[in-house]
């Protein structure tokens, strides 16, 4: 009897594919002389090249992977992390959102099995899904050019590098607790000031107990442990252990 190969599903960070397909198909139009400062532009973006890029992307995808199940995962309007950090990503608010974002998010999801769940980001059902054997059963690979995904353990693909590569539970946990010490400006929240990459990974390296070093050092920056478990619990990424199904919301992290 032939032993059924386990399939291999794509959980794809499907936020990011409709933002650059969104911006990817915007053409800027001047009316008038490009070096005349007085010239009206104006931005034009139509959905059948939305469609285009789209399709190809998930084509070149599937080709590139040899994978042909996929969820395509996006985050939902409300944010738990909002809760704990009030300007978590509230750098974003200013920035100019793609003419047709809307439009792809919709499109994906609906041709590109869509998931989205109640206050949590693409991010988390994306590490949900691959630390879980009962929602989706076989092998999984998580697709996303995010570094904040290096804290789930398991195979993942960078579509930009076409590269394979796997992260272990030792180098999850370290990239976690790198995340509260450095921060991320792109989400908004700071870390410990004056902790950038070099600092951190020598900081960190051959530690034995991360949340003990990292508490003394915030201490150290007259900073509290509720300070950094802040930073703690908006860097972190859920897992399967850190959502609650029946109440269908995340579990603060907590110290161990």
């Amino acid at each position: 009897m032939t032993k059924e190969i386990p399939k291999t599903t794509l959980l794809v960070d499907a936020d990011i594919v409709a933002y650059q397909a969104a911006f990817s198909t915007e053409q800027a139009t001047c009316w008038g002389s490009k070096e005349d400062q007085d010239s009206i532009w104006t931005l034009h973006s139509d959905e059948q090249d939305c469609k285009n890029w789209i399709d190809n992307w998930y084509t070149t995808l599937k080709s590139d992977t040899q994978c042909f199940e996929l969820i395509s995962c996006f985050s939902d309007k409300e944010n738990f992390r909002k809760d704990i950090l009030p300007d978590y990503k509230a750098n974003r608010t200013a920035q100019r959102k793609p003419l047709t974002l809307k439009f792809c998010k919709d499109y994906i999801f609906k041709k590109y099995n869509g998931m989205s769940r109640p206050r949590i980001e693409a991010d988390d059902i994306l590490g949900i899904l691959a630390t879980s054997q009962k929602i989706v059963k076989g092998n999984k690979i998580i697709v996303s050019i995010d570094k904040d995904l290096d804290q789930i353990t398991g195979l993942h693909y960078n579509p930009k590098n076409k590269e394979f590569y796997k992260i272990t539970e030792k180098e999850a946990e370290f990239n976690f607790y790198y995340q509260v010490l450095v921060g991320d400006q792109t989400d908004n929240y700071s870390g410990l000031k004056g902790y950038g990459d070099v600092k951190t990974r020598k900081a960190l390296a051959d530690c034995k107990d991360y949340w003990k070093t990292i508490v003394d050092l915030y201490k150290k920056e007259k900073q509290t442990e509720e300070d950094a478990l802040v930073q703690a619990r908006v860097a972190k990424i859920l897992q399967t252990s850190d959502y609650d199904f029946k109440k269908k919301q995340p579990k603060i992290w907590r110290a161990k």
